[in-house]
């Protein structure tokens, strides 16, 4: 029996079993038509996706599983909290352990790994020999876990240490997160109906002076906005509760649930899911999600540079 677990989740299981109580999804790829049933363990993974591979050693599979499973524990832990209580407000603990979270689910999409590989590989990299230098899958994987562990997992350990240095604890999209600027606010559905989707950092909307010539429905697609002007980030925390955090107070009471799905649909780049019987007992919402997913894959294909993953990895 091997020692360590062959699927690396990086969409964490806790957010997917409560879309799904008892285990079970239907999950439905962006980039094609194709719907099918699954289970939580299998869906939003890589096989040894978050491993490490040093010349001269055994692979390293698990380091970065346990350290990112301490940031996914301790955001689990806040979340069932918030499930059980019927509070709008989101308490400051829980704003931290989930702003450190979405900083996870930042740096290790898969996408945003498949952007840095398309960036390295299209660059020509060259020994002092003049040997064109061509990196390994392996080799990038574990420069993309170089750069989680440097600005989410070592910040994260020393966050609540008075003798680090402040740039030492410090993460771009946490510090923009619990800037006083944003309103963090609990959305509970009486009926739920929320959609789960591979990312859960949901950007739409943007602030100020937008980029010119691009139409403003693009950056409802988590497309053509950075970390200093996006009007709002929305996060699915199963079917029935989600969190807003917008730079506009007025969000929060604005929002509903085919809102937060479109956002949810947009902001994917692998798939969406939800319970088996979601269908059935939210008709309306069902009958717009192939709408939703027509148009993410009209539009997809202008920013996802070549990135169409399978659905079971």
């Amino acid at each position: 029996m091997p020692q360590h677990a062959k699927k690396h989740h990086f969409v964490p299981q806790f957010l997917l079993h409560l879309a799904g109580p008892k285990g079970k999804l239907v999950a439905h790829q962006v980039m094609n038509e194709r719907r099918f049933p699954t289970v939580v363990r299998d869906l939003g993974h890589r096989n040894f996706g978050h491993s490490i591979y040093r010349p001269g050693q055994e692979p390293d599979h698990i380091s970065m599983e346990e350290a990112m499973g301490s940031i996914e524990g301790e955001a689990a832990t806040v979340v069932r909290e918030l499930v059980q209580g019927r509070e709008r407000a989101v308490p400051a603990h829980a704003r931290s352990a989930l702003a450190w979270l979405l900083a996870l689910q930042w740096q290790r999409s898969r996408f945003l790994m498949h952007v840095a590989g398309k960036a390295v590989r299209d660059d020509d990299i060259w020994t002092s020999e003049g040997d064109d230098i061509q990196m390994s899958d392996e080799q990038l994987q574990t420069s993309m876990m170089g750069f989680i562990s440097m600005y989410v997992i070592e910040p994260w350990l020393v966050r609540n240490d008075e003798d680090a240095y402040y740039k030492d604890q410090w993460n771009h999209l946490v510090s923009t997160l619990l800037d006083s600027s944003m309103h963090w606010s609990c959305y509970r559905p009486r009926g739920g109906g929320l959609l789960v989707g591979d990312n859960s950092v949901c950007f739409s909307g943007v602030v100020g002076t937008p980029p010119e010539n691009i139409p403003p429905a693009v950056f409802d697609h988590g497309v053509g906005i950075g970390f200093e002007n996006f009007r709002r980030l929305t996060l699915p925390l199963g079917s029935s509760l989600a969190v807003i955090i917008s730079r506009d107070p007025q969000d929060a009471s604005r929002l509903r649930v085919a809102d937060i799905n479109r956002y949810t649909v947009f902001n994917s780049r692998e798939f969406v899911a939800h319970a088996p019987d979601w269908a059935k007992a939210h008709p309306v919402l069902a009958r717009e999600l192939p709408q939703l997913l027509e148009r993410q894959r009209t539009v997809a294909p202008a920013f996802l540079q070549g990135y169409a993953p399978g659905g079971r990895n």
